[in-house]
């Protein structure tokens, strides 16, 4: 029995050895760079000591922080300013006020595939009519831009929609035309973020129309426009297309159609990113970079050992401070 017991105690003590085994190898590396005070134009040089399976560089510019590799929501401090800004030109016809925009904080979206529930939320919803406050109301048969219409309540979330209403059959509808259409995000820091038209993913949803059941949904995205129906045929382009109906040939005496876009969270952003300087099938000994901006920035380094087992890491930081360079006299 004392020789089975030692036998076990062997086996179970080279298992845990080649269990230990898996484990990657601990982290063993360190930066030094040339020079901690540099001028803008000029290289700074890292020296490595060490071999890690792989290193990430984060050059502590904006887009390139170690400490926002996990964010995707700035903070409302981070945005110096969202607008909205769009072109309309409403064409032909006679009918007024027939164009109509609105914005939402909390719309939860439609269905797509229940037209009660949908014509239903629609209605009910307390939108917020900007129609007016965009220079809209009374621009029948003209072309209005709107320009950096201000956003700064929505930073949360918003939902933007456009509406048309052909209300007879026999007074000639406007045919309303979107160009440019563009919500941008302005960041303290001088850089831009914007979502066109074409990213907006917009749901077309018709009140009214003449099967309840097959066209409440219908939209036009190939061919030739159609009258009633907004066209997303040159969506691509960021145009959009409210064709309505001509003299006695409204389809609908109570044309009522939403083009619907997707929420937009105006405070997201996509995480920042680190530069890859090495692999597992490579040594490096240094690496170069060289800042075009003054500034202080923090220079993070991310290395690591890996295998099936999964990763070790350890970060390096220091922090490089980079002057103007000097005017040539």
């Amino acid at each position: 029995m004392k020789t089975k017991k030692y036998i076990y105690t062997l086996a179970a003590l080279a298992m845990f050895t080649a269990c230990n085994d898996l484990d990657p190898e601990d982290v063993k590396f360190d930066v030094i760079a040339d020079k901690m005070v540099t001028v803008a134009g000029e290289p700074v040089t890292f020296n490595f000591d060490g071999n890690p399976n792989f290193i990430t560089f984060f050059s502590g510019e904006d887009g390139h922080k170690y400490t926002n590799r996990d964010r995707t929501e700035l903070d409302p401090s981070d945005i110096k300013a969202s607008t909205l800004s769009f072109k309309v030109q409403s064409q032909y016809g006679k009918q007024t006020d027939a164009f109509h925009v609105y914005l939402s904080k909390d719309f939860p979206g439609l269905t797509k595939k229940d037209t009660v529930a949908d014509r239903k939320l629609i209605q009910a919803h307390a939108w917020d009519e900007i129609t007016e406050a965009c220079g809209l109301a009374g621009a029948d048969g003209k072309t209005i831009t709107v320009k950096d219409f201000d956003l700064s309540a929505y930073q949360g979330g918003m939902t933007l929609a456009f509406r048309f209403m052909g209300d007879t059959k026999t007074t000639p509808q406007r045919t309303i035309t979107i160009t440019e259409l563009v919500v941008k995000n302005t960041l303290t820091n001088g850089s831009i973020t914007e979502v066109t038209g074409p990213d907006m993913n917009f749901s077309c949803f018709d009140i009214n129309p003449s099967n309840l059941e097959n066209n409440c949904y219908k939209t036009v995205t190939s061919g030739s426009v159609i009258q009633g129906t907004w066209s997303l045929i040159n969506l691509k382009d960021n145009k959009i297309i409210m064709q309505g109906g001509k003299d006695g040939q409204a389809t609908w005496a109570d044309n009522d159609d939403w083009l619907i876009a997707n929420a937009i969270k105006l405070n997201s952003c996509s995480p920042d990113t680190g530069e890859n300087i090495k692999d597992i099938n490579r040594r490096v000994n240094s690496y170069s970079y060289t800042f075009n901006q003054a500034g202080t920035y923090t220079v993070t380094f991310l290395a690591g050992n890996s295998n099936v087992e999964g990763p070790k890491v350890i970060t390096k930081e220091l922090t490089i401070e980079v002057k103007e360079k000097p005017q040539q006299q």
